[in-house]
């Protein structure tokens, strides 16, 4: 009959045995309760949120995380029901079916306020009529500091015979910063605002606080780079 009472000689011993056992036990309660909590936190509804979505083959939205802390801070002042700014990877490979019909979902469900968009994530925004028109926007001044080449595309009504011009986007070529942090390829990329997000007012100031944070610390590595 083995021996059952307790000791703690006998406890040492179990635990070098077992303590593999133990350890994997404690990440997996780790791991499913870490689970549970994001899939059931609350969270902001659309209105309450500007997100930038990074659409091209490649993006990486967390070197961008700091950004999206200083457009948050920047812009609840304007707008005081704003509890999230955040950028989110939206890949899309023009060759892969599913990556379009991905981007049609998330314009569909009011996702997305803002893109940094490749050509062809540009072009599909266009034909899909999801882009806030720039044009009063600009004339306005909005941006003006920052130099960015203004893109103009045309959208093609061929049912209709219509065709309509307007400002789509700004180049943000100027910008290498996105490509230096790993988050996004700026060269031919675009930045442009969707119609549908719910917010565009408060999604152009988040966009100013995004652009001067950009420039903040592009500068900032020109001077170190003297």
């Amino acid at each position: 009959m083995p021996d059952t009472k307790f000791s703690f000689a006998a406890l040492k011993e179990h635990l070098r045995k077992y303590f593999w056992v133990y350890l994997i036990g404690i990440a997996a309660c780790l791991l499913g309760t870490n689970l549970l909590w994001t899939t059931t936190a609350p969270r902001p509804t659309n209105e309450q949120t500007v997100t930038v979505f990074l659409a091209d083959v490649y993006t990486n939205p967390e070197p961008l995380s700091d950004v999206a802390d200083a457009m948050l801070k920047a812009t609840q002042p304007y707008d005081e029901n704003l509890k999230l700014v955040e950028f989110s990877s939206l890949q899309y490979n023009e060759n892969e079916y599913t990556s379009s019909m991905l981007l049609m979902t998330r314009l569909a469900v009011g996702e997305g306020d803002a893109f940094l968009a490749s050509q062809s994530v540009m072009d599909a925004l266009v034909q899909s009529q999801a882009l806030e028109p720039l044009d009063a926007y600009v004339a306005d001044g909005w941006l003006a500091e920052y130099d960015l080449e203004p893109y103009y595309a045309t959208y093609t009504d061929e049912e209709e015979g219509i065709s309509e011009t307007f400002l789509a986007a700004l180049k943000l070529d100027n910008y290498p910063i996105l490509m230096e942090k790993g988050a996004f390829i700026s060269e031919g990329g675009y930045l442009c605002v969707t119609s549908n997000g719910g917010n565009v007012d408060t999604t152009m100031k988040a966009l100013e606080a995004m652009m001067a944070a950009l420039t903040e610390e592009q500068n900032a590595q020109s001077e170190t780079a003297k």
